[in-house]
């Protein structure tokens, strides 16, 4: 079980450790379910964007493995993870939020509110579900290992849920066993894919689609980003998609100066709290920046070769796809 990062061990403790324990406790203990909602809510997050890293870069160096991990994630994902790959890598990484992307949040939301943010991930889902139903076509005729990927992953999804909801109502009956699995693996899962689309909307919402630096809006807090394996740095990763999330600290580094400073915020939620529910206006006029230093631009560098795999969206190489 080879890592292709040292940094994934922590990945590896989430997901093999958190993710399956949590609900095991629950079923254990199921007057600690609601309790524990929360923290089943956080791990969810943490659900999908390991999904998403491992969709542009995979955990381990031997492929039957990364399938393997892919379908274990999607369970928990509560979506296989093969969507990513038709509305993400090859849709929203090529247009990033600009016209062709699905998930446009000018054309999904004309008027940003706090409705508008709330709604967003059903319309989004809606928006995308063209371009996941035409990969899956695609795959069942001309790619048959694509497509026994996409089989696992969503027979592991539907079956193990189903599985799970039953196992809940057989030791505790309906109502105890479906608050259960509600709580302890249903609501997780759904929230997970939901705070995907959610944070994507937060990530993008009023940047400039057209600019190489402000494209995408950071939430650059250090507690905030180690809770969430660096997924605060939207920037960089636009940029080097296929770049492990590790080095995106010091990839930020060496590009902040030249960002939109109102586009680097501390925290996810913070933002959304002051902008949706205190309604404090958004800076949108340009802002002046400095140049990047020859320091910060050698460090950015550096932080490239840190990299196995770089995925440039902006080059002519096809972008990564994990399903070949």
């Amino acid at each position: 079980m080879q890592l292709r990062f040292i940094a994934d061990r922590r990945t590896l403790f989430w997901s093999l450790i958190l993710f399956p324990a949590l609900p095991a406790l629950s079923y254990a203990k199921p007057e600690l379910a609601p309790w524990l909602l929360p923290l089943g809510l956080y791990l969810a997050y943490c659900s999908g964007v390991l999904a998403h890293y491992h969709n542009h870069t995979p955990v381990f160096r031997d492929k039957r493995l990364n399938s393997l991990y892919s379908a274990w994630l999607s369970f928990f994902y509560g979506c296989p993870l093969f969507v990513w790959v038709p509305t993400h890598n090859q849709n929203h990484h090529r247009y990033v939020d600009g016209a062709g992307d699905a998930t446009r949040t000018s054309e999904l939301a004309a008027t940003d509110s706090l409705w508008a943010v709330l709604t967003y991930p059903i319309r989004s889902g809606i928006a995308q579900m063209p371009a996941i139903g035409r990969y899956a076509r695609d795959a069942r005729a001309h790619h048959p290992a694509r497509f026994r990927q996409i089989v696992l992953e969503t027979a592991t999804v539907v079956i193990g849920h189903v599985a799970a909801a039953a196992l809940a109502l057989s030791l505790y009956g309906f109502a105890r066993g479906a608050l259960l699995y509600a709580c302890a693996l249903g609501v997780p899962a759904w929230s997970a894919a939901h705070s995907m689309m959610f944070t994507n909307y937060l990530q993008h919402v009023d940047c400039d689609h057209g600019s190489p630096d402000d494209h995408s809006r950071n939430f650059v807090s250090g507690w905030m980003n180690w809770l969430v394996f660096d997924a605060g740095y939207h920037t960089v990763h636009h940029e080097h998609a296929g770049t492990h999330w590790s080095a995106y600290p010091a990839l930020h580094a060496g590009r902040a100066a030249r960002i939109a400073p109102h586009l680097n915020e501390q925290t996810l939620f913070g933002f959304f709290a002051r902008r949706y529910l205190l309604n404090a206006p958004s800076p949108r006029a340009k802002t002046v920046r400095p140049v990047a230093s020859a320091r910060e631009a050698e460090s950015a560098s550096a932080a490239v070769a840190l990299t196995e795999t770089v995925c440039d969206s902006q080059g002519e190489r096809k972008l990564t796809d994990n399903y070949a």
